[in-house]
């Protein structure tokens, strides 16, 4: 049974509530300047404009906008509030949300993406045993076709560099079965050079392996990272990972049910937020197990 006074990154709760009780003034002046900022905006547009029925309803519409903004910007300001603390132990180098993850001409660009509308929440990024990493946390906003509804997927995207040299590339893709069959038969009548290899039936059970010709997985896909990739497919099911090795890096796009810190509100004391620091420990690590793994010091389940 695991320890009450221990979560289940492994880090003690008091050593978490201790952050989050610093990070406790900070929410207190946010929503004192929320609630002042909606309430100034309420009485002054309604105040502007007397009598009537619409400029209440317009001062309230407004009112409640502004706060529901707050709530947004807060989330942005709570991780940010905790982040390089848990981070910088692991060699974190630098943490930012919000517009400042990227910068705002990139913040722009991205809102124009192939994929949707995309506003990535936050960026890590440091060296962890001499191996540099990126790590961020997106939301991309999709319009479903022939409706004028939109889809919002979250994702998480992880930039490791690996630890030895390879040539050419490896991709995993979520096993397709019977039509995998048949694109295999399309690449060996076109000519593809990328061709399907098996590893080991536990892995080939989730994944296909896609890798260019004259590329060794042996090096790559090793025990221990095949299983950091398995327990991060259980630990988000039927959340379609992928993978790639190209040019040096691992690249790793992980589709998540929801941001961490979702549930970070003005209203909620930081000190109940000792569940969610502790899962946004475990994604701010992710990267360090795969860099682990690839170096072949990681066997077994992650935590």
């Amino acid at each position: 049974m695991q320890d009450p006074e221990t979560l289940a990154s492994g880090l003690a709760r008091g050593e978490i509530e201790g952050l989050l009780h610093e990070a406790e003034p900070r929410r207190l002046q946010a929503l004192s300047a929320s609630l002042n900022l909606a309430a100034g905006m309420f009485l002054t547009l309604l105040g502007s404009n007397p009598g009537g029925l619409v400029w209440p309803l317009v001062a309230a519409i407004v009112a409640i906008t502004v706060w529901q903004v707050s709530q947004r910007l807060w989330r942005n300001m709570a991780i940010a509030a905790v982040a390089p603390a848990l981070g910088q132990r692991w060699g974190q180098g630098r943490f930012a949300s919000g517009v400042t993850a990227l910068g705002l001409e990139q913040w722009v660009t991205e809102l124009f993406s192939h994929e949707g509308r995309r506003f990535t929440a936050w960026r890590s990024e440091g060296r962890y045993r001499e191996t540099e990493y990126r790590l961020s946390e997106a939301s991309i906003w999709q319009r479903r076709p022939n409706n004028d509804q939109h889809r919002v997927r979250h994702l998480m995207q992880i930039d490791v560099a690996v630890p030895r040299a390879f040539t050419g590339t490896v991709e995993l893709v979520p096993r397709a079965g019977f039509m995998g069959q048949i694109d295999d038969v399309i690449r060996q009548l076109t000519g593809n050079a990328e061709q399907r290899v098996e590893i080991d039936p536990a892995f080939d059970s989730v994944f296909d392996t896609m890798v260019s010709q004259g590329t060794s997985t042996n090096d790559l896909l090793t025990s221990g990272f095949r299983h950091a990739i398995l327990a991060l497919a259980a630990r988000y099911p039927r959340m379609h990972l992928t993978g790639r090795f190209e040019n040096g890096w691992f690249s790793l796009r992980l589709p998540i049910p929801h941001l961490v810190f979702s549930s970070a509100k003005l209203t909620r004391p930081m000190s109940d937020m000792a569940d969610e620091a502790d899962a946004l420990w475990w994604d701010l690590t992710v990267p360090h197990r795969l860099i682990e793994a690839l170096m072949g010091d990681r066997e077994g389940t992650l935590r």
